[in-house]
């Protein structure tokens, strides 16, 4: 397999960590406003003003007064929703969500298995891998764009560089990202969780639930490193990888 055919039909583990990555995050952000922000808020009861009471006011002792009024129940975002798919049936109720939030997440969305696709790239990141087919999310157009450092000195793998055009290649992700309204996505995630955990339960994993397992990608996205300077790649086969091994891994 030629440099170029090896760099255009395959994804390094970078780049497609960075797709993964803004849809784990997104749902990350669901999770905060999901615990902390979604939550029906019940207002307390008012308190009753208590007239000053003269002689001829003062209740006895024995009588009570009348309770003061409840506010009155709240109920959840979810008694609300329509009642959910089967998750064989879910895709059109999917990207309808997706599409009150953003017309152009229906472009960079893969509209078939969607909840299923996202469970496995999820799953996937907390077992340290990547998935490379059957992506949540569409690729952008190949190839990537690397730039050679140099023919290799002696046993060395030759080096390349990622260059400014390859990351362009990503605005557009990033920018349906920023736009997001993360109240409304955390009212999507709210909803499809049910169907979320079915999907994860037809893996077979003993790993607690998908929940769990989101939490802890999310983790260990907080704990990666934000490499500075130029991020410089070796192919000791089919695929590129970082040549720091830290970064690597």
């Amino acid at each position: 397999m030629s440099q170029t055919e090896s760099g255009s039909g395959n994804r390094s583990l970078g780049i497609i960590l960075i797709l993964v990555l803004i849809a784990a995050a997104a749902l990350g952000l669901a999770y905060y406003f999901y615990f902390y922000r979604a939550q029906p808020q019940v207002e307390a009861p008012p308190v009753a003003e208590v007239p000053m009471q003269t002689s001829s006011t003062l209740l006895p002792l024995e009588q009570t007064p009348a309770p003061l009024p409840v506010a009155a129940e709240v109920l959840p975002p979810e008694e609300l929703a329509p009642p959910l798919p089967k998750l064989n049936e879910s895709d059109a109720a999917v990207l309808a969500e997706l599409q009150s939030l953003s017309a152009m997440s229906l472009k960079l969305v893969v509209p078939q298995e969607i909840l299923r696709k996202f469970v496995r790239a999820v799953n996937a990141m907390d077992e340290g891998k990547v998935v490379h087919e059957y992506r949540p999310i569409a690729s952008p157009p190949p190839p990537m764009r690397v730039e050679s450092l140099g023919p290799p000195k002696g046993e060395e793998l030759r080096r390349y560089r990622l260059t400014a055009e390859n990351f362009r290649r990503y605005d557009e992700y990033v920018t349906l990202f920023a736009m997001l309204d993360q109240e409304a996505l955390a009212t999507i995630y709210r909803r499809f969780s049910p169907l979320l955990e079915e999907a994860y339960g037809e893996m077979g994993l003993k790993k607690g639930s998908f929940h769990e397992v989101l939490m802890s990608v999310i983790d260990k996205l907080v704990a990666m490193p934000i490499p500075e300077g130029e991020l410089v790649l070796v192919q000791p086969k089919v695929f590129y990888q970082f040549e720091d091994p830290e970064l690597e891994k």
